[in-house]
C-alpha cells in the first residue's frame, strides 16, 4: 500500500505522514498534481483541497485517468468543513465529495487500517 499527501500545509501532511508510519504505509509529501508519482504506484492521495490551483480538479482527473481501471488510485478530497466554495469545487471536479479536515483527521486510521487489508496490490 502507498500514499500520496497532496498538501502545501506541511502540520495537516505531518499528521497524514505519522498514520501512514503508525500503519506501516509508504507515504509521500508532494506540492501540486505535477508532483505525484504515476497513478499505478499510489493506492490513496489524500488531497488538501483548500489549498489547491485552478486546474487542480482537471490535472487530477487527469493522472488518475492515465491508469488502467483496476490501478486507479483512490482520492480524498479535504478542506475545512466552513469553506462552501471549496465543497462546490470539489463536487464539480467530479473527483468525489470534500471530507472535513476535522473527519479526516479523527478518521484516518481507521481508513488506513481498512486500506491495508483491501488495497488492490
Amino acid at each position: 500500500m502507498s500514499l500520496v499527501a497532496l498538501s502545501r500545509d506541511l502540520l495537516f501532511a505531518t499528521r497524514i505522514l505519522d498514520a501512514a508510519d503508525r500503519h506501516r504505509i509508504a507515504c509521500d509529501r508532494v506540492d501540486g498534481p505535477a508532483d505525484l508519482p504515476s497513478p499505478d504506484e499510489v493506492d490513496l492521495v489524500i488531497v488538501d483541497w483548500t489549498a489547491r490551483g485552478a486546474a487542480w480538479g482537471r490535472d487530477l482527473s487527469r493522472w488518475r485517468e492515465s491508469a488502467t481501471v483496476a490501478e486507479r488510485p483512490r482520492i480524498v478530497l479535504v478542506g475545512a468543513h466552513t469553506d462552501l466554495e471549496a465543497h462546490a469545487a470539489a463536487r464539480a471536479s467530479g473527483l468525489g465529495p470534500m471530507w472535513a479536515r476535522s473527519k479526516l483527521l479523527a478518521e484516518i486510521d481507521s481508513m488506513l487500517s481498512q486500506a491495508t487489508h483491501t488495497h488492490r496490490r
